[in-house]
């Protein structure tokens, strides 16, 4: 992924804090390895003041946390941890995951489903455009200082509301500053429930490249996605061991049985270049 680690700056635009390191920490530590500068900036990072949500105040509780924390930075700090175990920079978003956010009625965006750890996304909510263009105008001001040579986001294999308007916000500002970007794999969560890729009008996807990862580089990826620790209430533990599955999930897609992780490149449809 890197031909000149020496002028290659990578910006991995990330929508939540774990979902770069846990879809491409390994492509990231290895680029930042060979020389390439990268920076991590987190879209959905900010804090939002209560009243929480039933679904916030259950994934609060699930993560570990009290009424009285402030989940968002206790989650920043973990993501700094994370992040510097890859050794690369990072950014930190100003907007509101969906467990936080309203639906213009003032219904809440995102509510829990009784009985587990699933949240369930109003079936009834409208795209929002304007966040689209919100978040797009914050990438171009990090790309401003920044100056990229390459972007990487995440494909929204799973079609969550943040991943795709991150997503979204990303390959709009990547095209119009006309910058490469690739696509990773949302992992865990596409091994779950695994879906299909669709791009807006006018992208449309390369053929997937699986890059693999030494055996260090998977080990800085594990150790950074360790710092996570209140994520990891919900993917690790009995009966969902998330490094084996990641393990095995990559052997899977390896040509030769080992570690690494899949990309797609982006591509503008002729008639849209």
């Amino acid at each position: 992924m890197v031909q000149d680690p020496g002028e290659t700056r990578i910006l991995a635009i990330s929508p939540h804090l774990d979902d770069a390191v846990l879809s491409f920490g390994a492509g990231l530590a290895q680029a930042a390895a060979d020389g390439a500068e990268v920076l991590v900036n987190t879209v959905f990072a900010g804090t939002a003041p209560p009243p929480y949500s039933a679904a916030a105040e259950r994934m609060h509780a699930v993560w570990g946390l009290s009424p009285g924390d402030d989940a968002p930075l206790h989650r920043r700090n973990e993501d700094i941890a994370a992040l510097a175990r890859l050794g690369v920079a990072y950014r930190h978003g100003r907007f509101l995951d969906s467990i936080y956010r309203r639906l213009p009625d003032g219904r809440w965006l995102t509510d829990h489903v009784e009985g587990g750890q699933k949240l369930a996304v109003a079936q009834d909510s409208p795209g929002d455009a304007a966040l689209v263009a919100e978040i797009k105008d914050d990438i171009e001001a990090v790309v401003g200082e920044f100056e990229p040579t390459m972007i990487v986001t995440c494909a929204a294999v799973v079609d969550h509301p943040d991943n795709v308007a991150a997503r979204d916000a990303a390959l709009s500002a990547a095209r119009e500053k006309n910058i490469p970007i690739r696509l990773w794999e949302d992992l865990p969560y596409s091994m779950f429930t695994p879906g299909k890729i669709e791009l807006p009008h006018g992208f449309r996807l390369g053929d997937s490249e699986f890059l693999p990862a030494t055996a260090e580089t998977w080990k800085r990826k594990n150790e950074a996605v360790e710092c996570y620790s209140s994520q990891l209430t919900m993917l690790n533990g009995r009966n969902k061991n998330l490094f084996a599955r990641l393990d095995e999930h990559a052997r899977k897609n390896s040509p030769r049985g080992g570690f690494g992780e899949t990309t797609w490149p982006v591509l503008l449809d002729e008639d849209n270049g």
